[in-house]
């Protein structure tokens, strides 16, 4: 999880002086989205929302990316498994299923 968090933040630096976010990137940033949500419903009602909508901001570049190319999605959907696959060998509890 370590790794995915500094492999975000470095992507996210490099991506700055690009025109949008690369295809990783996005899967970058929906990975972290997907890990905060377990985390989000410990959160107010107004935290939630403001986490959303820092959110649903964040991933605005991406979505509109994403309906726009079909091939741009298809990457997404790549570099988002082999993410998950990557923290799933870093984390082997996470398929446990004792």
């Amino acid at each position: 999880m370590k790794t995915s968090i500094l492999l975000f933040a470095l992507l996210f630096l490099i991506s700055c002086g690009s025109s949008g976010p690369s295809a990783c990137d996005c899967a970058n940033m929906v990975n972290e989205r997907i890990s905060g949500t377990l985390e989000n419903l410990t959160k107010s009602a107004e935290e939630q929302e403001k986490i959303n909508a820092d959110w649903e901001e964040k991933l605005t570049p991406c979505q509109q990316q994403m309906e726009e190319n079909s091939d741009f999605e298809n990457e997404v959907q790549k570099c988002l498994i082999q993410i998950m696959d990557e923290d799933t060998k870093e984390n082997p509890s996470i398929n446990s299923t004792e």
